[in-house]
């Protein structure tokens, strides 16, 4: 079966739960996100994800890692600068000591935990794939 599609589907859908528990702190603690920031959650963070994870399925195998790749470290640098960067309400220090403050600072590292990972996976799966067809070409 296909390794590379089995990870990162394991992996997308580990992320996909975190963001909605992660998106449930947001709407229980009122962190609300400019629009433009709000576009880019729910495109790089939420759908492309998804897409690259139905691709792996497919003929359409390195698009999928590609895409994996790109919307996984984006959602990275993201989360990066707004959770742990920038003086704001979604700063991981601006949170309360109550549950859904500890749930929001919690489901900020997993993001980056999933994120780092899901970047991981499609790089390393593409240099697999890159490696593989160098070596079937020079053969």
């Amino acid at each position: 079966m296909n390794r590379s599609a089995k990870y990162a589907t394991a992996i997308v859908v580990a992320h996909l739960l975190v963001n909605i528990v992660h998106g449930l702190g947001h709407r229980e603690l009122r962190v609300g996100l400019a629009p433009l920031a709000s576009i880019f959650v729910i495109v790089i963070v939420l759908v492309f994800p998804l897409i690259a994870t139905v691709l792996l399925w497919t003929a359409k195998k390195r698009l999928g890692l590609i895409l994996l790749s790109l919307s996984m470290f984006g959602s990275f640098l993201f989360g990066l600068y707004h959770h742990f960067s920038a003086v704001s309400p979604d700063h991981i220090q601006s949170q309360p000591s109550d549950a859904w403050g500890t749930t929001f600072v919690l489901t900020a590292y997993l993001l980056l935990i999933t994120e780092a990972i899901g970047t991981y996976f499609g790089v390393h799966f593409l240099w697999i794939a890159k490696e593989s067809s160098n070596k079937a070409v020079n053969a």
